[in-house]
């Protein structure tokens, strides 16, 4: 074993690349809900299988979401500012 691996460090890097996730994740959501918004609509859908921390904020931002998985079209957020 690294001699450098403790539990501080593991939890530390963990929540780091954890962060990273949902910062990516947030930041695809906004670059869809600001096309959608250009086109004069009240909803979108983002190609991504968001963490449970993604869709709370989008939630604590007002937005409702709804987390969509099947076969055909893959995982995908809908996020509706009605």
């Amino acid at each position: 074993m690294d001699i450098g691996i403790t539990a501080e460090w593991a939890k530390k890097t963990a929540n780091e690349i954890h962060g990273a996730k949902v910062e990516a994740q947030l930041t695809k959501c906004g670059v869809d809900i600001r096309n959608a918004v250009s086109q004069n609509k009240f909803e979108t859908n983002v190609s991504v299988y968001a963490d449970p921390l993604t869709i709370k904020e989008l939630e604590s931002r007002g937005f409702v979401v709804k987390q969509t998985d099947d076969q055909r079209d893959g995982s995908y957020l809908e996020i509706s500012w009605k």
